[in-house]
């Protein structure tokens, strides 16, 4: 059965990394047909590269236009012509086109929301909960995001349906084996931060945390895979604190498995998050993981019991996190520890395979006009 993917553009990010994830192992019984808003990002080449032919809905300037509308009716009679009885919507533009073109043709439709909203503005709140209240169900990678659609937006719980990331672990496995390229080689205590350059993301927390830290730790190296608008903000303060020989500025890297190879710590600083895929990546390499207690972190990172695979801290915190960071790079069997049972987590909960079993289970029920999630029944 042919399933829309209807996403805004290919960039890169964890939410379009977990779209080409999704792709490479759509769920059996289902047949992908990919479209997009804007035909254009990195991830394009390598979604034609899987042999997908790329539809483009394209919108002109704000939602308020006539262009709209016409995309709209472009897109329901693109359905209609494909015999598509579901579209799976993955991401707020795509969210607002699919609820109504699919409502035209009568076909079934499924939002996803993967992270918690924190750059939205009010109004694209209210038209994003609209659009989720109107859809036949909700994809959601983590309880927290889960919580935002029921608690605040007024999206009927039993439309809700939890679907945890998954990564591809043998390809994982098998891109952490290259050697990555660094300014210079390193036996250093290493620090690793995944994630782009933006404000949300904690990197000046996490600078002051390092600041810190080598006091205890000099030789302290932090390698920061990502880029973005903070770029310039953070050199400076880089450069301010004599860390320039300690802290790095990588840049989008397409070797992060080989990056966490190499490194003794992972530490996510974020001041908000859904379900990180760079502290997922971070467990599947072993790696404590020292993060922040906001959204999904906190249903990733286990802090206690055999299954502790990390530390976790309140946000805007320097001085905790340099704390953490401090003992499980002076301990290093504490890290070996909580970094296997991190790696035992991710083999058991949070593989490709897992996903798309259960992406196409949720599939079956929409389909079947049944509840997205089975609720508990009240005592």
């Amino acid at each position: 059965m042919p399933v829309l993917q209807l996403v805004n553009q290919f960039a890169i990010g964890g939410a379009e990394e977990q779209f080409v994830a999704r792709l490479r192992g759509h769920p059996a019984g289902f047949r992908p047909v990919v479209a997009c808003i804007n035909k254009a990002g990195p991830h394009l080449a390598e979604i034609e590269k899987l042999g997908f032919f790329v539809e483009e809905f394209g919108l002109k300037g704000g939602l308020a236009q006539l262009n709209t509308g016409h995309q709209i009716l472009k897109l329901a009679a693109f359905l209609e012509r494909e015999g598509v009885k579901l579209i799976h919507a993955n991401d707020f533009y795509a969210n607002l086109l699919a609820v109504p073109a699919a409502r035209l043709v009568g076909a079934k439709v499924i939002c996803s929301r993967f992270d918690l909203g924190h750059w939205y503005s009010r109004a694209h709140h209210l038209v994003e909960a609209v659009a989720c209240r109107a859809a036949d169900a909700v994809y959601v990678n983590a309880e927290a995001v889960r919580a935002l659609c029921v608690d605040e937006e007024g999206v009927p719980a039993e439309r809700v349906c939890v679907v945890q990331n998954g990564l591809d672990l043998p390809a994982f496995d098998a891109a952490a084996q290259r050697e990555p390229e660094l300014p210079f080689p390193s036996g250093r205590p290493t620090v690793v931060a995944i994630g782009n350059l933006s404000p949300v993301k904690g990197h000046l927390d996490l600078i002051e945390a390092i600041d810190r830290a080598r006091l205890a730790v000099p030789d302290v190296l932090v390698l920061c895979a990502g880029e973005g608008p903070m770029r310039a903000t953070l050199e400076q303060q880089i450069a301010e604190r004599g860390l320039k020989e300690t802290v790095l500025l990588l840049g989008h890297r397409f070797d992060v498995p080989a990056l966490l190879a190499r490194a003794n710590v992972a530490c996510l600083a974020s001041h908000a998050e859904g379900l990180s895929n760079a502290l997922i990546e971070a467990m599947a390499a072993s790696l404590p993981v020292v993060a922040t207690a906001v959204g999904g972190n906190v249903e990733l990172v286990r802090v206690d019991g055999p299954d502790a695979s990390g530390r976790l801290v309140a946000a805007h915190s320097p001085d905790l996190l340099a704390e953490q960071l401090i003992g499980l790079l002076r301990d290093s069997s504490l890290a070996r520890r909580l970094g296997a049972a991190g790696r035992a987590r991710v083999q058991a909960e949070l593989t490709l395979p897992v996903m798309s079993r259960k992406t196409g289970e949720l599939y079956r029920r929409v389909l079947a006009g049944q509840p997205a999630q089975s609720l508990p029944k009240a005592a």
